[in-house]
């Protein structure tokens, strides 16, 4: 198995986590399987799991039910009507459990799984690190693992998203806004 360490925060100012994360995304040809506690991207990241999505990889994203910090939780909801709508299949973990782990695996090759959520907080601000692991023995372990979450989880339909109330999707939008400062 061939591995690489890849570290990120405010030493680096080429944000590391955020471009390597992006580019194997945009690699993928058939599969994407994203878990993050906290979903919350920048630009570059949505348009990269979105792009995915629209051109025919398969993409899916485990997030909890119900988040454990307010701010975060509310802003990452706001992403999913997009992402819902460019055809990214989202399972949220069963309340009052908080999926906590932080990986994703890209075709049958590639593993990636650290300390870094998929926010911007992590990319910009935190010091954190993860492991890019090369090989189709690695990534079937992982798959197993995510093969659990989605046996446990259920699947968000954008018809259901679309029946929120008009509170629910205001608190969402302001929580967006003041992602960058979460």
């Amino acid at each position: 198995m061939t591995g690489q360490v890849i570290p990120s925060g405010p030493g680096f100012s080429t944000e590391n986590n955020l471009r390597a994360f992006t580019t194997l995304i945009y690699s993928a040809q058939r599969r994407v399987s994203l878990t993050s506690p906290y979903f919350v991207p920048d630009e570059s990241l949505l348009y990269a799991v979105t792009t995915a999505a629209q051109r025919g990889v398969s993409v899916e994203l485990f997030v909890s039910e119900e988040g454990d910090q307010f701010m975060v939780y509310h802003a990452q909801c706001s992403y999913y009507r997009t992402l819902l709508e460019a055809g990214v299949r989202i399972y949220l973990y069963p309340a009052p459990y908080v999926l906590h782990a932080k990986h994703f695996t890209i075709d049958d090759e590639v593993a990636v799984l650290g300390s870094s959520n998929m926010d911007m907080r992590s990319f910009a601000l935190n010091y954190e690190v993860s492991l890019m692991l090369l090989g189709a023995d690695i990534v079937a372990r992982m798959r197993k693992v995510e093969d659990g979450y989605r046996a446990r989880s259920r699947e968000l339909t954008l018809e259901e998203w679309g029946r929120r109330p008009a509170g629910a999707r205001y608190v969402d939008n302001v929580m967006r806004l003041t992602a960058a400062l979460q």
